[in-house]
């Protein structure tokens, strides 16, 4: 039976809903409450070179996270880097506890491996983390994961960035992943619920028959941009009745209830069926953000866009492009 943890990215994924503008006191209570309920990770935000602001969740160093921390913790904390925005020689982190989720798209693979691979021979600790993991044939996928042994990270992500996939396809990246990817490396899940299928997704994943460690990702009431994530309540009570879980509940009821509410309340995040849309076609979220923000054209015109966008282009996001669709 395998190990299943959870990792929340409320603070990290969510924060494109608020412009990572959590506020101090409440980036401080999120991280603290979701240690208190045994969340196994917590995603704290972004690492990137930037004017850093203590009430975001962005950070130019370790050292201004540091100061959000609890004194005692069981949690393992991650910071985000997206390859190509933060210089390794920027990133001095000291405390072992911290993991480092090095996120890439498909044209970068080559180049974001090398960067990872720096980073373990300075002795961090890190995720893989391949963008829209779905876009890749089967024998690019192999070739990735082959190199990727050889880095041994922690973990290795199938990551449904444009929340296209379906339980079939989560059977058959899962299949692919779990006979080439090295068996002391966690398998990570990271989904997008514009088809409403995070959660079915996830427990399509967790029902597989492995010993291998799995990894959900997930964040508090689905805070995330368009349709949101996986809600990190679900996940932790499907865990809690159907493989012993030792997840305590109230700690995130506690977190919606005294922060996510008010968020919500201002920049309302959920299923859509621009969203819906934009996955049923392949597209970058984005695609139909922008749309939506037009404010004057309907579903059926969505669809005629988002239909017109070459295949090379739906997975990662091109302003330009749809931006020329529209006049």
């Amino acid at each position: 039976m395998s190990n299943i943890k959870i990792l929340d990215c409320t603070l990290r994924d969510g924060g494109y809903v608020n412009n990572w503008n959590f506020g101090e006191a409440t980036i401080k209570y999120i991280i603290n409450e979701l240690s208190l309920s045994s969340c196994d990770y917590i995603e704290c935000g972004i690492l990137k070179q930037c004017d850093y602001d203590v009430n975001k969740t962005l950070f130019s160093s370790y050292e201004q996270l540091e100061n959000f921390l609890p004194k005692q913790s069981k949690s393992h904390y991650v910071l985000l880097v997206n390859y190509g925005e933060c210089p390794i020689k920027n990133i001095n982190i000291k405390n072992k506890n911290i993991i480092i989720k090095v996120t890439f798209k498909k044209n970068q693979w080559q180049k974001a491996l090398e960067f990872s691979k720096q980073l373990v021979e300075k002795d961090y600790k890190i995720f893989i983390n391949p963008m829209n993991t779905i876009s890749y044939s089967e024998g690019e996928l192999i070739d990735l994961i082959s190199k990727v042994n050889k880095i041994k990270p922690i973990g290795f992500s199938i990551v449904d960035t444009t929340g296209q996939m379906m339980p079939n396809d989560i059977t058959k990246l899962y299949t692919i992943v779990d006979r080439n990817l090295d068996k002391y490396i966690k398998l990570c899940f990271h989904s997008h619920n514009n088809l409403q299928l995070s959660f079915s997704n996830s427990i399509t994943l967790i029902s597989q028959k492995t010993d291998r460690d799995i990894i959900i990702d997930s964040s508090v009431n689905g805070m995330g941009r368009g349709a949101g994530n996986l809600c990190t309540e679900l996940l932790m009570k499907y865990i809690n009745d159907n493989y012993n879980g030792y997840y305590k509940l109230h700690n995130i009821l506690k977190i919606i209830d005294k922060k996510i509410n008010k968020i919500y309340s201002e920049t309302p995040w959920g299923y859509t069926v621009p969203y819906y849309i934009s996955a049923s076609l392949n597209s970058h979220p984005n695609y139909a953000k922008y749309l939506i923000s037009k404010g004057d054209i309907n579903l059926e015109k969505m669809f005629e866009i988002l239909n017109k966008i070459p295949a090379e282009k739906r997975g990662i996001y091109d302003g330009q492009i749809v931006e020329d669709l529209c006049i």
